[in-house]
């Protein structure tokens, strides 16, 4: 998936200590595959500012997908995708 939406390899890839993350399999792709891969040994164990999506984007998002009921998830999803794709760009780079 990487590589396929990223073909000249201009992206920076941060994991956290998620078990999908941390897997042995995951840790062995991005050391075959990314010229400046830090083992999971060297990631700081809890930082904040490592990853502004959980701190700021999902609550601002919550907040615009809460303001209606969803009966299903297929509607949450969809709200979910939907705010995503509005959200302006420069609140996220700046986040």
């Amino acid at each position: 998936m990487v590589k396929k939406n990223y073909p000249t390899g201009n992206y920076v890839w941060q994991q956290d200590g998620a078990p999908s993350h941390m897997a042995a399999k995951n840790q062995k792709f991005c050391k075959d595959n990314m010229a400046h891969f830090w083992p999971k040994n060297f990631w700081p164990p809890s930082s904040p500012d490592l990853n502004p999506l959980d701190f700021f984007w999902w609550g601002a998002i919550e907040s615009k997908t809460n303001r209606t009921p969803h009966l299903n998830l297929d509607s949450l999803k969809a709200t979910i995708i939907k705010e995503w794709d509005n959200y302006p760009e420069k609140h996220i780079i700046n986040a």
